[in-house]
């Protein structure tokens, strides 16, 4: 026992605070896999039936929404037909402070089937709103129907 006792003891202090903090942030922010994961689950809901998985989306239901992700899906001229915090909005001049014409890049990219990326900073979600403190967000997104339908994640 005493051994068992001494090799955790080790074990722990020479665990860096780097790697504390990384499990924290891991935690609490979400990654690529799962980004993919949420728009793969997103794009299956999309294709059985728009209707429920646009309400879904927008209300963070079903596993849609977990840590700092979430799906959103946008119509051809760019109106976000399903999202947790911007529904409704039309985003087809949305340019990201670094210059990027995310929308635009998606609606003209995006193919059935294939799931693309756009990178650029955006504040990340704290409740209801966007923290003013920018973050690089990597959108993964592809075509579904007649919607581009997207999930990213941040970094910093």
């Amino acid at each position: 026992m005493k051994k068992f006792v001494y090799l955790l003891s080790v074990f722990l202090l020479s665990m860096s605070p780097v790697k504390i903090f990384a499990d924290a942030h891991e935690e609490k922010f979400g990654t690529a896999e799962e980004a993919e994961q949420i728009l793969t689950r997103a794009v299956n809901l999309v294709k059985s039936n728009e209707t429920v998985a646009f309400a879904m989306i927008t209300a963070g239901m079903g596993g849609l929404m977990t840590k700092d992700l979430y799906p959103f899906c946008t119509s051809m001229d760019g109106v976000m037909a399903a999202h947790p915090y911007s529904a409704g909005l039309d985003m087809g001049d949305f340019t990201s402070t670094d210059g990027v014409k995310v929308a635009k890049i998606m609606l003209k990219n995006a193919r059935v089937g294939k799931i693309s990326k756009v990178t650029y900073k955006l504040g990340r979600p704290s409740g209801t709103d966007l923290s003013s403190e920018e973050f690089k967000k990597t959108a993964l997104y592809t075509k579904v129907g007649n919607f581009v339908c997207a999930s990213g994640f941040y970094s910093k």
